[in-house]
């Protein structure tokens, strides 16, 4: 069994992916894309989440480069629906990730492989569609006046888990206004 098990594990090294050897070949020109944005994203002149934006709530209000809203009547978030396509990579990556595991488990647990190893594949494949389906951060709607009166409604995305629990705390401080409640 471990003559087979090291066999089939040596012929899966030696199998070249498009990805692999496109990446070590002399003059291939793939780049590496940069991760997501981890500062604030406002919404644009077009009605989307374009620009980066710094957000600052004080005694003030809250402001950012082009807004400043001095007197919050509301403000509330909203999480990102669940993504599809991430669950999908991330259900396949898991998958990868069980597989590997459940083989394993094949060389410590012997015949027994036969139980544990479809069940080690499944949780991956659940573990990591659940991961890569959750989106990160959240969407903020922040309602008030202007220093000259006019109502504003600003929207942005915050994309770190951190940033939204500071955001949120700097707001209910500032504001004594709870998520979603309404000053009259």
């Amino acid at each position: 069994m471990k003559k087979l098990l090291t066999a089939v594990i040596a012929a899966t090294m030696l199998v070249p992916t498009g990805a692999l050897a496109s990446s070590i070949r002399p003059g291939s020109r793939h780049s590496i894309k940069p991760s997501a944005p981890r500062s604030p994203v406002c919404k644009g002149e077009d009605e989307k989440f374009t620009e980066k934006c710094e957000i600052t709530v004080d005694e003030t209000g809250v402001k950012a480069q082009d807004w400043h809203i001095t007197d919050v009547v509301q403000w509330s978030t909203e999480e990102k629906p669940f993504n599809v396509g991430g669950a999908i990579v991330g259900g396949a990556a898991g998958a990868g990730v069980g597989f590997a595991a459940g083989l394993g488990s094949c060389a410590i647990i012997g015949p027994f492989c036969l139980l544990t190893a479809p069940a080690i594949m499944q949780t991956g494949a659940g573990v990591g569609a659940g991961a890569g389906g959750t989106a990160r951060g959240k969407f903020f709607t922040v309602v008030g006046d202007d220093a000259k009166g006019n109502r504003l409604i600003q929207e942005f995305w915050i994309p770190s888990d951190k940033k939204v629990k500071e955001l949120s705390k700097d707001l209910l401080n500032t504001t004594k206004l709870v998520e979603g409640e309404l000053r009259k």
